[in-house]
């Protein structure tokens, strides 16, 4: 007999969460992008996230235009980590999916996403995502992870992200979330963290998301901190034990 799973994830049904910091002007493309799959969310619970734009009008207008969208206005700007945990924590679908607000979900991502959790077998999966440079054609679908050893593939860097992947509500709760002193490379050490505390991922052949680059400003973009947050994660018991 197969042992049960470590995590009660048989329902397929989902909420998605939507960190947003000075995103007005892309962010209801992301709303529109979930609002439109079959099958649809629970909820769409977007987190502006302290924003000094027009993004906390913009939510709000969403959430009024549509029931199943919920708008949280943080007083001031906390990071991206925690604004994904305070959306984590207003979920009561038993999957989450955590798109980037620039970013958009392709026609048929949630249920690639959610046909490929096996009802129960795997706790995290993954799809391909498309790049998308400023106003330039998609690039080919791509996908960090070739669907091997997930420890391995951690190990060589941040080969999942948010807006391609879904994931159980059982294991955010059980890992605490996002790291809020992460200020990037948090789904880094989001989703080591998960795997080291058993957390079993699929990778799907199905493209799920544009990754897009669009104006404002990157945390990306700071190479001494990322470098810095890379090194933090790779110390990580979990993946330091590859080098042992």
């Amino acid at each position: 007999m197969d042992p049960a799973p470590l995590f009660d994830t048989a329902r397929p049904t989902y909420d998605v969460v939507i960190p947003c910091y000075n995103r007005a002007h892309v962010v209801t493309d992301a709303v529109e992008s979930v609002l439109a799959q079959a099958p649809a969310p629970r909820r769409v619970i977007i987190v502006d996230d302290g924003s000094s734009d027009d993004s906390a009008a913009v939510i709000r207008t969403l959430a009024t235009t549509h029931a199943s969208v919920e708008a949280v206005v943080l007083p001031r700007n906390v990071g991206a980590s925690q604004a994904r945990n305070t959306g984590a924590g207003s979920s009561h679908a038993p999957w989450i999916a955590f798109l980037d607000s620039d970013d958009v979900w392709l026609p048929g991502a949630a249920q690639a996403l959610l046909d490929g959790t096996g009802h129960g077998a795997f706790e995290i999966v993954v799809g391909h995502f498309a790049r998308v440079e400023g106003h330039e054609a998609p690039g080919d679908p791509e996908c960090g992870w070739n669907g091997d050893c997930i420890r391995r593939g951690l190990a060589s860097g941040g080969v999942v992200g948010p807006s391609w992947s879904i994931v159980s509500r059982a294991i955010v709760e059980h890992i605490g979330g996002f790291d809020p002193s992460f200020h990037n490379c948090n789904d880094w050490d989001f989703y080591t963290r998960a795997a080291a505390a058993g957390a079993r991922f699929a990778r799907i052949d199905h493209c799920v998301a544009l990754y897009r680059t669009v104006a404002g400003s990157r945390l990306v973009g700071d190479t001494d901190i990322s470098a810095r947050n890379a090194l933090r994660v790779l110390a990580h018991p979990y993946l330091a034990g590859l080098n042992s």
